[in-house]
């Protein structure tokens, strides 16, 4: 993972995570500070369009949402901003692999204190499901799956790089502005010489979809939110994070630092002008996101 990708992690996490991707795609900082103090109703709208929640299901989720996004603004928000300044001290600067990578490993111990913190809401939430709400979730990973294989998979490998190329490329001008051949160059050669393989990822990602629906199922078999269940939900959550499959880690783990190294030697490719645009950039999220610490 790049850190163009985690830096854009730390703005969707400050809408509370994945569930605000497709959103906070618009990068723009007055857009960062709207879906923040509008993320509990997204984030509600998201869950339910899985869960297709029922009676005291809906209250009892928006009044959790409502204490997480207190609790991410009390405690999650001000780490961002340690981090974003992290960021700006090496954007001058040419940087190293190991510099990217500590970078993204700080952002995925951020994610798994937030995962953390839910687990209890989380766990009760589980227990409660109906097989009719575990069957649309199940539907729900299928219409996800049709959309990832029709990007991954479907392709052939010339099409996947275009793709990949084209999508990294929108990444990184966000911050850097335009790229220039040196750069394009340099992100070319990363990607067309990546060991990024569709059909072992989607396999990790079907793996871990039938563990969800075990663990729900289960969870919702046992009725109540004991320290069983949220035991179980832990456990989900480590395998997400570390997979199973052995060929799948060793994978894993060849990507992430493939991938600290493709984007340190991009960075160092580029312009001091584009790099006091990635600065910018970095000072004016820092600076919404201590507006948003200040807010009530």
């Amino acid at each position: 993972m790049s850190f163009i990708l985690i830096l854009q992690r730390i703005i969707r996490h400050a809408s509370f995570g994945f569930a605000l991707a497709a959103l906070v795609g618009l990068n723009g900082c007055s857009t960062i500070k709207l879906v923040y103090n509008q993320s509990d109703d997204l984030i509600y709208w998201w869950l339910d369009s899985y869960a297709d929640f029922q009676g005291e299901q809906k209250q009892f989720t928006r009044d959790a949402l409502t204490d997480l996004q207190r609790w991410h603004r009390q405690q999650q928000l001000p780490e961002y901003v340690t981090l974003l300044k992290r960021m700006q001290a090496m954007a001058p600067n040419d940087i190293t692999p190991a510099q990217v990578c500590a970078v993204t490993e700080d952002m995925k111990s951020s994610f798994v204190t937030l995962l953390r913190f839910v687990e209890p809401a989380n766990a009760k939430l589980a227990t409660q499901l109906k097989p009719e709400q575990l069957r649309n979730i199940r539907q729900r990973f299928d219409k996800t799956n049709k959309t990832w294989k029709e990007d991954w998979l479907d392709p052939n490998a010339e099409d996947r790089l275009r793709f990949r190329t084209k999508q990294a490329t929108n990444r990184l001008e966000d911050f850097y502005g335009h790229l220039d051949k040196p750069q394009r160059d340099v992100l070319h050669k990363w990607l067309s010489e990546s060991i990024f393989d569709p059909k072992l990822s989607y396999a990790e990602r079907e793996r871990r979809q039938a563990d969800s629906m075990q663990t729900f199922q289960r969870m919702a078999q046992e009725g109540s939110a004991t320290a069983q269940a949220q035991s179980m939900l832990r456990g989900l959550t480590e395998r997400s994070f570390n997979s199973p499959n052995e060929r799948y880690r060793a994978y894993n783990r060849e990507l992430w630092n493939e991938n600290c190294d493709g984007f340190a030697k991009l960075h160092n490719s580029t312009t001091p002008a584009q790099r006091q645009r990635m600065l910018e950039a970095l000072r004016g999220y820092e600076a919404d996101f201590k507006v948003l610490m200040a807010q009530k």
